[in-house]
């Protein structure tokens, strides 16, 4: 479940990506995800070898919405730096962030059309922002590949997602 919570976790940066961007950089912007069913495939690596989750979303415009909204609000309250860069189809985003007394840097390099498909790779530090001799470094790796499955997302409602052992639970 921990995996499940930073798969979550993901979607602000994602949607925030694309809110902030407009800001910055006119030609530094993502679409937001298409409305349906989404297949989400995440692995992530803290140091102890990769561990993956895969899940399916129901995504629909209003929860984009909200979920862009409430990312741009505690990107604005966390970080000292969020630097946006696209280029060829793909974008760069570099973060200084503070969350829970941690500091977090973080580039992430995001691509795909986001309307079928996308894949997005972050790279992050997280430390004691007073570097005291006995601070805990972690450097983690997530990537998460996104694939549109379609316009009918079944029994799952907007909003929900499903692991692949059947559990279920709400992003919004």
């Amino acid at each position: 479940m921990r995996l499940t919570a930073l798969l979550l976790a993901l979607l602000p940066v994602i949607a925030f990506s694309a809110s902030s961007a407009s800001s910055d950089d006119a030609q530094a912007t993502l679409p937001e995800r298409k409305a349906g069913l989404w297949e989400l495939k995440t692995v992530m690596d803290e140091g102890n070898g990769p561990r993956d989750q895969s899940m399916k979303l129901c995504v629909d415009g209003q929860m984009e919405k909200n979920t862009v909204s409430a990312s741009v609000l505690e990107h604005k309250a966390n970080c000292t730096s969020y630097d946006i860069k696209s280029a060829g189809g793909a974008t760069e985003v570099n973060s200084d962030c503070l969350y829970n007394g941690r500091k977090v840097m973080s580039t992430t390099n995001m691509s795909g059309d986001f309307k079928s498909a996308f894949e997005i790779k972050i790279q992050s530090t997280t430390t004691d922002p007073e570097q005291k001799a006995q601070s805990v470094v972690v450097k983690r790796t997530i990537t998460q590949v996104g694939k549109y499955v379609g316009e009918s997302c079944g029994d799952l409602k907007a909003g929900e997602a499903e692991a692949s052992d059947g559990t279920r639970m709400l992003v919004q």
